[in-house]
């Protein structure tokens, strides 16, 4: 073990050490917590898009408005990942990680109270924060805590966790909706569903509440952590305190041999720390590649999944299959998820990052053709399959950005690099879900009054085209190295590069997208059936794509010219 090997006064750094251990109880014990803070996180995702019909009748809404019904939690996440990715480089992954499980398991639990629109999205921005700020410290952990030649898969499979969440809030939620007596008498109150299609009036209870007690189950979670959670030798060593992170990786040989060896802080050899570690910092000159890769990537998954996680149940219902079987085969396109999520790491770390990212956009392609062709009436089996192919390969994509994520920044700006990423994907997420409603609603998909979702879903292929498009040009080969040699690798960039003035620009364009794509479609009545709406919200989706081609592209011109 790590004793024969850096006990004769050699340097080290810490991903040598943690290598040495190989997989161990200690990897076992961290996949498992980081896996659990995934299904608690994806449920409460998911819970959203599982109980969305019987939350629109109790409050009286349709349409788009149905739609942001989802839009208000991916809104907070937005926000807290970018404020949550700072602190964890700042205060830490653990601390970081209790805070944003207590935080949205508390402000859950008002949601099952909600008897408005305005009072239930406040509380699901609020609790946003919390789910936001916890997927990327998850994958920031999982990528300091594996094995490199194991990290792909430790890093996708730890997402099939959060799948996973999203498949048990559908196998909670169907059951407990599909009610027609009240769960818990006085809870609960009377509800009419409106029959669609000349179908008659559903009369039920609004037992939808009770996912969403559920959904503060966190709270607990989050008090365990504090106990059984460890903090990252790596960022003990990056941020100063080279003893601390000696005495957590001798933790870990403890706990993993029942052997202490200790480790010589002095020894210890930690990559040059960035001069610069703010936000902006990310569109330096050095960085601004790396960033081009990761967030036009998975701001295409993000939009995709979380669109159609949230009309899925709606599609079938207009081809006309029930509730109960809509959500169903919601649920088996996120099961087929799962799959894909365990699968996906395993290629990464044998073919390499690139090659799996782009061949996954091509396989999304394929996917959504065939639905769009073959989605029928009357044929559950054939839906089934279809939705476990369109989960399966949606979800193997934008998982395969996953590991791309934490080896493309070094440790002091790694989570701030992972949140602000899926930060600004979730504008993708919090925009498609009211978009992809719009559309629906145009007339160029309206055939006999109802939407025509074999069209509808069409549309993905622009986004998949732009997701093989930008692998193809921004990704670089990053699978099989340790997190230290990728750090000690980055080179370039002018040190008085801040990057600021291509980040400015950055916020100009989201705010840009956030008011076409979100506030316009809330705000004005009739937004869709405008003849300007469809041109103004697909500039406001592409300007991030030209923006990352002329930034990102004039980046890779500088580099080849250096060569």
């Amino acid at each position: 073990m790590s004793e024969g090997k850096f006990a004769d006064g050699k340097e080290y750094t810490v991903s040598e050490v943690i290598d040495s251990f190989g997989i161990n109880g200690h990897t076992w014990l961290m996949f498992v917590l980081l896996g659990l803070a995934n299904i608690f996180d994806g449920y409460d995702f998911m819970v959203v898009n599982s109980t969305n019909t019987y939350l629109a009748a109790s409050f009286g809404v349709e349409g788009a408005a149905m739609g942001s019904l989802t839009t208000w939690g991916l809104l907070g996440m937005v926000l807290g990942g970018a404020c949550g990715g700072i602190l964890s480089d700042k205060i830490g992954r653990k601390k970081m990680l209790v805070i944003a499980c207590l935080f949205y398991g508390v402000f859950t639990l008002p949601q099952a109270f909600s008897m408005s629109v305005p009072f239930f999205a406040a509380f699901r921005l609020i609790a946003g924060f919390g789910v936001g700020s916890c997927i990327p410290v998850v994958t920031t952990v999982f990528s300091e805590t594996m094995p490199s030649k194991n990290r792909g898969v430790f890093v996708t499979f730890g997402m099939a966790f959060m799948v996973a969440g999203w498949v048990i809030a559908g196998l909670v939620a169907n059951p407990i909706c599909s009610t027609t007596t009240p769960i818990i008498p006085g809870f609960t109150e009377p509800l009419t569903i409106p029959g669609k299609n000349g179908a008659a009036d559903l009369h039920t209870y609004a037992n939808w509440r009770i996912c969403y007690l559920i959904g503060a189950l966190p709270v607990i979670y989050g008090i365990i952590l504090i106990f059984v959670m460890h903090e990252t030798p790596h960022w003990y060593a990056n941020n100063g305190m080279k003893d601390k992170a000696a005495e957590a990786l001798a933790g870990i040989e403890m706990r993993t041999t029942h052997h202490q060896h200790e480790y010589d802080p002095a020894l210890m050899i930690v990559p040059p720390k960035p001069e610069k570690t703010s936000v902006n910092v990310l569109f330096s000159h050095k960085y601004i590649v790396a960033t081009a890769a990761i967030w036009t990537t998975y701001f295409v998954g993000q939009f995709c999944v979380y669109g159609m996680n949230a009309w899925i149940p709606t599609w079938f219902q207009g081809v006309g299959y029930s509730k109960a079987d809509s959500v169903n085969l919601q649920t088996w396109n996120n099961f087929a998820a799962i799959l894909s999520n365990v699968t996906v790491g395993f290629v990464s770390d044998k073919i390499g990052r690139k090659k799996n990212l782009a061949g996954s956009w091509i396989f999304c392609i394929i996917a959504i053709v065939l639905c769009s062709i073959f989605v029928a009436p009357n044929n559950i089996v054939l839906c089934t399959i279809l939705m476990l192919l369109f989960g399966f390969a949606l979800n193997y994509a934008i998982t395969a950005v996953q590991p791309l994520m934490p080896e493309s920044y070094p440790t002091e700006l790694r989570n701030t690099g992972v949140a602000w990423c899926q930060a600004f994907a979730r504008f993708g997420g919090s925009a498609s879900s009211i978009v992809l409603g719009a559309i629906a609603s145009m007339a160029a998909f309206q055939v006999n009054g109802a939407t025509n979702w074999s069209a509808v879903v069409l549309v993905l292929c622009v986004p998949f085209a732009l997701g093989f498009i930008c692998t193809l040009l921004f990704v670089t080969e990053t699978g099989g190295k340790t997190m230290d040699e990728l750090a000690a690798a980055e080179t370039g960039g002018d040190k008085n590069d801040t990057g600021m003035v291509p980040f400015i620009v950055m916020v100009f364009i989201i705010a840009f997208l956030a008011v076409l794509c979100i506030v316009c479609p809330l705000a004005i009545q009739g937004w869709s059936k405008l003849p300007v709406a469809l041109p103004l919200m697909a500039t406001g989706l592409l300007l991030p794509f030209l923006y990352f081609f002329i930034f990102g592209g004039m980046q890779l011109a500088r580099n080849k010219a250096a060569k």
